[in-house]
């Protein structure tokens, strides 16, 4: 470490300015984000954007648990583009790859997820899985930035042909954290010592 940026930090710590957390943060955190949808061949569903909420919690190092709501922005492509939006709700669990505040993260979840997929036979709603992938990073204590692609495979749905439809969602969001981490700082106040006399 060079000479000059160690009497900072060590300043720093001294004054008390705060300074972020090696560990990844495992306070509440709500994530808001939007992107894309693409739904599987045969669906006659054509795909649009995709907004949502997140609430959850980082529960360690490496696991994390998370409620999500999202609507993505479909269309029946063989009904004139009549509008046929998606509405889904999951339980997720993530894993991140590293303890720090920088992390890839794997998701699984099951939820349910209401859609028209047939004109005919109206709204509907599926059980779903959840597959995913991701990258989190946060900025600062409250802050911090995400990246995810999730596969939901909706069970059930009413199609022509039956079986399960892929919908995979590709999103970009941003998250807040509170509570929790705001005292902790990478070097400890140290009261100084009297000497006897």
């Amino acid at each position: 470490m060079g000479r000059g940026i160690l009497p900072l930090l060590l300043v720093a710590g001294l004054l008390g300015i705060p300074m972020q957390a090696v560990a990844a943060s495992e306070q509440p955190y709500v994530n808001l984000f939007g992107g894309n949808a693409f739904f599987g061949p045969g669906s006659s569903l054509a795909g649009g954007g995709t907004v949502g909420l997140r609430l959850g919690q980082r529960l360690g190092q490496h696991l994390g648990i998370e409620a999500q709501i999202a609507s993505a922005f479909a269309h029946l492509q063989d009904q004139g583009k009549a509008s046929a939006n998606q509405y889904s709700g999951s339980l997720i669990g993530n894993y991140y790859a590293f303890s720090g505040s920088s992390s890839p993260y794997l998701s699984l979840g099951l939820g349910a997820s209401s859609d028209v997929l047939n004109a005919q036979l109206g709204r509907g709603t599926s059980p779903m899985a959840i597959f995913g992938l991701g990258y989190e990073q946060q900025i600062g204590a409250h802050f911090g930035l995400r990246l995810g692609v999730q596969d939901q495979l909706l069970f059930d749905t009413p199609r022509p042909q039956g079986g399960a439809l892929n919908n995979v969602q590709v999103t970009g969001g941003i998250s807040y954290f509170w509570g929790g981490n705001e005292k902790q700082r990478v070097f400890p106040i140290i009261a100084p010592t009297r000497s006897g006399s």
